[in-house]
């Protein structure tokens, strides 16, 4: 089975009308940070718990599950995977061209 990283998994998607702005996210190893931004095919979190003053890029993709009685977003990878992931611009908000 092919995962489309840029796609949430069957089951793990929040509901249409809920942002997950504010969300705790974890990794398989720990606490990552909070999302900022939720864009859609990927979050915004800013990583400063784990690394003081970063932001990453988690694609929806890995995420494992939402709890949002917790408001927690759990993936399915170690923070330090993410730590590889290319840095993210500080507006995300500008319309991909085709």
């Amino acid at each position: 089975m092919s995962t489309d990283l840029w796609e949430y998994r069957p089951g793990s998607h929040p509901a249409a009308d809920l942002s997950l702005v504010g969300y705790e996210v974890h990794g398989t190893d720990g606490p990552l940070g909070r999302v900022e931004q939720d864009a859609g095919d990927h979050l915004r979190v800013d990583a400063a718990p784990w690394v003081p003053g970063a932001r990453v890029l988690v694609p929806v993709g890995v995420v494992a599950r939402i709890d949002h009685l917790d408001r927690s977003v759990h993936l399915d990878c170690p923070r330090a995977r993410l730590g590889t992931a290319p840095p993210s611009a500080e507006n995300l908000t500008v319309p991909r061209r085709h």
